[in-house]
């Protein structure tokens, strides 16, 4: 199978100890991209536990000063630290398609049509990009806050107190939020991120926890 690049198709097991990010993005962006994506700063994050990695860009896509527009892949120290390369790799290609969405398209990143296509094309050579992580006990251990909408009952659990009811609102029905005890949503499902509405623009590879 060919990419969307030149040349052999990348061998996946070359990644699988440790791991160069700039030469990997440089490798994925040459076969996968035609080397249509601008290069971009990738760090390693120890605050970033609400998601495994995160696109992150401070304006819009079409924005007319692209000199402020400053685009980093940021990756989650706490939750991969511990995991295969591969999963490394696998989280690195899904923001690499967010990336693609932003400076080739010229979309807000999301999880849409365009990021499905792409990566079913990528994962044909074995990346094993997901759009959700099951890393649930990882992620369940850096759990110390929950809140809870009034009006529909979704519970938002984090690991640093993030979400600040004055400003956010529930992303299913916009109801004002609460923050309650753990011990009070014990047994509960860890839902979606919700409307926070704030800067920078931010997409994240969401996490499913049963």
């Amino acid at each position: 199978m060919q990419g969307a690049g030149t040349g052999p198709s990348p061998d996946p097991s070359r990644w699988c100890g440790p791991v160069d990010l700039q030469a990997l993005w440089h490798d994925l962006n040459e076969y996968y991209f035609a080397g249509r994506l601008s290069p971009i700063e990738i760090t390693w994050s120890a605050r970033l536990t609400s998601s495994v990695g995160m696109f992150v860009s401070r304006v819009g896509p079409r924005h007319s000063d692209r000199s402020q527009a400053r685009r980093l892949i940021n990756l989650s120290i706490p939750l991969l630290k511990d995991q295969h390369a591969r999963e490394t790799l696998g989280t690195l290609a899904h923001e690499m398609i967010h990336q693609w969405q932003y400076d080739v398209l010229k979309r807000r990143p999301n999880h849409g049509l365009d990021f499905a296509r792409k990566m079913a094309d990528m994962n044909r050579d074995g990346l094993g990009i997901t759009i959700r992580h099951a890393l649930a006990d990882t992620v369940k251990a850096l759990v110390r806050y929950a809140w809870r909408c009034g009006q529909c009952g979704q519970v938002y659990q984090r690991q640093r107190r993030s979400i600040r009811p004055r400003d956010h609102r529930c992303g299913s029905c916009t109801g004002a939020l609460r923050e309650v005890g753990l011990q009070q949503v014990k047994g509960k499902k860890l839902k979606g991120k919700g409307r926070e509405l704030r800067k920078p623009v931010q997409l994240e590879l969401n996490l499913a926890i049963p």
